[in-house]
Order: C-alpha cells, then structure tokens, then sequence
C-alpha cells in the first residue's frame, strides 16, 4: 500500500465511522464558497493547493491542540458518506478530508458556534478562549482555573452542556466582535 493510499484510507475510517465533520473559521457568516481554494499548509503526499474545495476534520481538538490552529468558529457539517467515492476527495494522515467544490452538494451545514461551545459540548469544561482568559465567552462571570480549591465543582455546570444558541450566522455584529476580540486576547 502507498503512502497516498495509506493517507486515504485513514480519512475514510474516520467518514465512514461519522457523518459529522467541522471546520474552523473566522467569518460569521460562513457559507460554502465553490471558488475558494484553501492553502495546503501541512505536508501532503499530493498537494491540494489551488483546487476550490475545504478542508473537514471530525475532531476540533486536533486541529487546536496538534496544529495550533485556533479560529473562532466551528462549523459543524453533515456529511453523505457518498462523498468519499467521489473523484478529488483526498484524506490526511491526521484524520482531515479535502473535499472539493464539485461534491458541495453532499454536504450540509448544521450550525456555527464559537470553539469554546464546541469544547463544552464535547468535553464537559470550559473551552479553549475562556480557560485562557477566565472569563466565560457567553456570560463574562468568571471562571475558576482548574487545580484550584473548588474548580471541580465549579466546572460541574459544563458537563451536559449544549448550545442554545444562536447560531453565530444569526449572531449579533457586537457578539462576533467580542468572540473574535476573545481569541486574540487569548492568542496574545
């Protein structure tokens, strides 16, 4: 088996075990655009660079953790396990899939919601941007840092968590502001 083959084969195991898959963005306003073509900013076997399409992860913590790559937003797609059979369709050894423009039509934008949501639901704790600058990024109250006397209670109120909402494409301009403002603060 080739490296190319190696690659895909990873990608697939991970479709074809899930139908959901994200991408991480700064626009609020997130629609697919069939004439973008993101860079490829990691080694590849076959760079996809200049071809319209977008990258899908199915996990946001590898993507913020292993690659550094933080964005305020995380867009959470529906994905027909169809597309993995169409041609231009590429997977990563980090578990990414490239799909390009021509097989938009098999994916479907469920929600947008800001990262630290994403991590709540996901991981019962505070996420990324808020456990950095202590402050929850939806209610401003602070947070206790964990390790202290008392956080793991504290934190109990993340467990079971679940997004009400809104959907960041219907979010007030000020609330994208702020969101945005939270993760260069972060970034430092």
């Amino acid at each position: 088996m080739t490296a190319k083959d190696q690659s895909y084969r990873v990608a697939m195991h991970y479709l074809t075990a899930n139908t959901t898959w994200y991408h991480l963005t700064d626009r609020a306003k997130f629609k697919l655009d069939p004439k973008f073509a993101p860079a490829d900013n990691a080694v590849a076997i076959e760079d996809r660079s200049g071809r319209p399409g977008i990258y899908l992860g199915a996990d946001v913590e590898k993507w913020v953790n292993g690659f550094g790559y933080w964005r305020p937003f995380v867009v959470e797609f529906k994905v027909d396990p169809s597309v993995t059979k169409d041609p231009g369709v590429h997977g990563r050894y980090g578990g990414e899939m490239f799909v390009p423009a021509t097989s938009f039509g098999k994916l479907t934008i469920v929600r947008v919601i800001p990262i630290d949501a994403y991590a709540r639901e996901h991981y019962g704790a505070p996420g990324w941007i808020e456990s950095t600058l202590e402050v929850e990024f939806d209610t401003g109250l602070p947070i206790m840092p964990a390790g202290r006397p008392g956080w793991a209670e504290a934190w109990k109120k993340y467990r079971g968590y679940h997004y009400p909402g809104p959907d960041v494409r219907q979010m007030p301009a000020s609330d994208v502001a702020r969101l945005k403002k939270q993760l260069r603060q972060a970034k430092g």
